[in-house]
């Protein structure tokens, strides 16, 4: 009985120790409170002693099972005293950080495989060949069945098809259809035109992308009014020499309305922060959709900014009126931060849209803190970048109509030491009254007496839970703009009335 109670304490102990270096080492990586260099030393120390308790444990095991006898005892109360240590800094980082969970598994996503492997290999090894026939048969149906998932993810089974309807982005010079599909797929649009049949792929210096997420360009007039269809041919192989294409779906927009150029309704969204919610309801009746940013906690990968924006907007709009984004300081986080402006296929993330009379300057407000802050550890250089933005911004020309901006942030308008001019005075020269934004979590007004910048603006709202968000819609006409924030139920959270003359 005694051994019995001992080979259940060295297997507990065993399974914290392997799952220890794992989920302290996704933790450690999303979530960072000290300084750098003497965090990261002490992680890859703790690493390498974890890893080292793991085979200890094992061992411990392997001599359970094969004679009965025991490690000397201070051994295995030394390596039981690590696991157990490494156990509480996980629940302690589990409870500082509970809303960014799936942060581990974005940041440990490339290196579980292979210690899963390692740990697999040690197992077959060192311990499988010692265990009862009952227990190996466990464990080879547990192996087929795991090989069986792996394949899953690796060879193209199940059903091929669109994650979301297509969404239409407004970028300043011209449409960007943008839809995706639940696997590797070439993809198109196809549309009539002036009596003639357009087919435009999405490639990339004449060769048809292989992705799981398409941003194809369209002239404005050829989308304005007219139906589409985008579609996709599942990539099951692509080599250097030949490949194979698989099953090819299409899905169908009967009627993409552009914005009014007068009198119209915008549903403003912002700092969704991963939320699922009904889209289609809180799209419904605009005519035109704004995602001011802060999409996700980071873009980790694919599915960060596919799961939460383009599907979002899909389902917001149904491809049918355009939608317009701003990046927030989360949208610039995590190692797919590239990926997702290639795949949008966006030159820039500041640029100027106009609908009728209306003159919206959509700005990147980027990080909300210096560059040298431990936070970013050292990858950030948005002075260049802000430099650049307000460069732009300068050779903007002021526009008749009623000038506006949208940007995450209102109150984060940085520039180098040495812009003589920040970028707030050049939004007012160019006429712009009135900003709608985020970044805050809150919906609000804020006057120009209160603004940095000078320039009224209004907070959009926010997520309330992973369920619930608070949104905007905006009427506009003739300069006069109604604003109300409501949640997903209908319930009004903040209103106002704003007025911006026309220059």
């Amino acid at each position: 009985m005694k051994n019995k109670k001992q080979l259940v304490i060295s297997i507990i102990f065993t399974v914290v120790s392997v799952a220890a270096p794992l989920l302290f080492c996704g933790f450690r990586i999303g979530f960072i409170f000290v300084d750098h260099v003497v965090f990261d030393s002490l992680c890859y120390c703790l690493w390498a002693l974890f890893i080292l308790n793991s085979f200890f444990l094992l061992a411990h095991l392997r001599s359970c099972i094969k004679k009965g006898k025991y490690l000397n005892k201070p051994l295995f109360i030394v390596n039981c005293s690590i696991a157990a240590v490494s156990a509480a800094c996980c629940v302690a980082f589990f409870i500082i950080g509970k809303n960014d969970i799936r942060n581990f598994f974005f940041v440990s996503f490339e290196t579980l495989p292979y210690l899963a492997a390692v740990y697999a290999l040690v197992f077959f090894i060192g311990i499988f060949p010692l265990c009862g026939s009952v227990f190996k048969k466990c464990t080879a149906g547990f192996t087929a069945a795991a090989c069986a998932i792996c394949a899953a993810f690796v060879l193209p089974i199940g059903s091929f098809g669109f994650e979301s309807a297509p969404s239409v982005f407004n970028t300043g010079e011209s449409y960007h259809v943008v839809f995706a599909t639940n696997d590797k797929s070439i993809g198109y649009i196809s549309y009539s035109f002036g009596g003639k049949n357009y087919t435009v792929w999405d490639t990339t210096t004449g060769r048809k992308d292989s992705s799981t997420i398409h941003s194809i360009e369209v002239p404005y007039e050829h989308l304005n009014n007219n139906s589409y269809t985008v579609s996709a041919v599942r990539a099951t192989e692509d080599i250097a020499y030949g490949g194979h294409l698989g099953k090819k779906i299409d899905y169908t927009v009967d009627g993409f309305t552009p914005c009014p150029d007068d009198g119209f309704d915008m549903t403003v969204i912002t700092d969704n922060h991963e939320t699922r919610v009904d889209w289609e309801s809180v799209g419904k009746n605009a005519d035109v959709c704004v995602f001011l940013g802060d999409i996700a906690n980071g873009i980790y990968n694919y599915g960060s900014f596919t799961d939460n924006l383009i599907i979002p907007a899909g389902e917001a709009t149904g491809g049918k009126i355009p939608v317009i984004y701003a990046r927030g300081n989360h949208d610039h986080r995590g190692s797919a931060v590239k990926d997702m402006l290639k795949e949008l296929d966006f030159d820039k993330y500041y640029y100027r849209v106009s609908i009728g009379k209306y003159n919206f300057t959509v700005l990147d407000s980027g990080e909300d803190k210096d560059d040298d802050n431990y936070e970013y550890a050292g990858y950030n250089d948005y002075a260049s970048y802000y430099a650049e933005q307000t460069d732009w911004a300068r050779k903007l020309e002021k526009q008749k109509g009623y000038n506006a901006v949208i940007v995450h942030s209102a109150e984060v308008f940085h520039s180098s030491e040495e812009e003589k001019q920040p970028i707030g005075d050049i939004l007012k020269e160019l006429g712009n009254e009135f900003m709608l934004c985020g970044h805050n979590h809150s919906a609000e007004f804020v006057s120009a007496e209160n603004s940095k910048t000078g320039i009224p603006y209004y907070i959009c709202g926010n997520y309330v839970g992973k369920k619930d968000l608070n949104y905007t819609v905006m009427h506009f006409n003739e300069g006069g703009i109604t604003i109300k924030s409501q949640n997903t139920a209908g319930d009004e959270i903040c209103s106002a009335q704003v007025n911006i003359n026309e220059t």
